[in-house]
């Protein structure tokens, strides 16, 4: 009996949600469009194509008005927030790298990219959005390709964008800074040079190994040596598995290492994270063939101007 009124009770606020969707207003969304390039008005514009393609192409009458709502709040300037990992039903290892994601999208959607790059940071935000919510009905497969590889893109152009303009003002304040001789364990004439560090991963893995952790100790001292300097980091798989599953898994990596160069004292800005799935082997293998040299992260360390 308690099994059957919990069903009732389930359509009915099915129901009730349901008629919320179709109450929304999208005449009236569709008739506003928000006035010049400032963050709001790209961030309204961006939601209410989202939100109109949930109506229109998906008949998804609960998502469209949300979004549609979140729409109407950016054309009024008001604060809209990335959608919250914990609202979503997800799988542990999904909400883990969605919270990854938000995180990495709150470091970079400060003012200064919203002002520099309004329609890009506009981008970011959508298109996280959209990536959570195509995964949580987890059926489109193309359209969580496309808002995933959207937010990535938007992103890493932001971070970019990021180091570029902290590297204008890093030399004189990197200079002033003293190191005892006894810390410094790259030489003076190093410091000024490009390095490369390459972080392997075991198969179908992400988390950084003993080795990886050395490694990036090696990164973190490069970075105190005083010069001034960019750290670009770029993801790898090997050929084994299907290539949309490689770019992310090659995203994942990534994402693990810049965490921990975060997490090591380096400045966010300094830092910008690429991933290449297979496409970018070591060591020239087939399709399908499982090649440990080509799993890893490939650190770049040089003068910030060089990168």
């Amino acid at each position: 009996m308690f099994q059957i009124a919990q069903k009732f009770a389930i359509i009915g606020l099915a129901f009730m949600v349901s008629a919320c969707g179709a109450t929304f207003d999208y005449d009236a969304l569709r008739q506003q469009n928000g006035e010049g390039g400032s963050f709001s008005a790209e961030l309204g514009r961006a939601y209410k194509k989202f939100a109109i393609s949930e109506h229109d192409d998906m008949v998804d009458l609960i998502d469209g008005a949300h979004f549609g709502e979140k729409a109407q709040q950016a054309f009024a300037s008001q604060a809209v927030v990335p959608e919250k990992v914990a609202d979503w039903w997800l799988t542990k290892d999904q909400q883990q790298m969605f919270k990854g994601a938000r995180e990495r999208l709150i470091h970079i959607l400060d003012r200064h990219s919203k002002i520099q790059l309004p329609k890009v940071a506009a981008a970011a935000q959508v298109n996280f959005d959209c990536w959570i919510e195509q995964r949580e009905e987890n059926w489109q497969v193309d359209d969580i390709a496309k808002c995933r590889n959207g937010f990535y893109s938007a992103v890493e152009r932001l971070e970019e964008m990021a180091a570029l303009a902290q590297s204008r003002y890093l030399p004189m304040a990197k200079r002033a800074r003293v190191v005892p001789a006894r810390q410094t364990l790259i030489s003076p004439r190093s410091a000024y040079e490009t390095r490369t560090y390459i972080l392997h991963f075991p198969f179908d893995k992400s988390a950084i190994g003993k080795l990886g952790e050395d490694q990036i100790d090696r990164v973190v001292q490069a970075y105190r040596a005083g010069s001034p300097v960019a750290i670009v980091l770029a993801g790898h798989t090997d050929r084994a598995g299907k290539k949309p599953y490689n770019l992310n898994l090659s995203r994942l990596r990534s994402e693990a290492v810049r965490r921990a160069l975060i997490e090591r004292g380096i400045p966010v800005q300094m830092i910008a994270a690429h991933a290449f799935g297979e496409t970018r082997p070591k060591v020239a293998t087939a399709d399908g063939f499982k090649e440990p040299a080509n799993r890893r992260v490939e650190i770049t360390v040089g003068p910030a101007p060089a990168l």
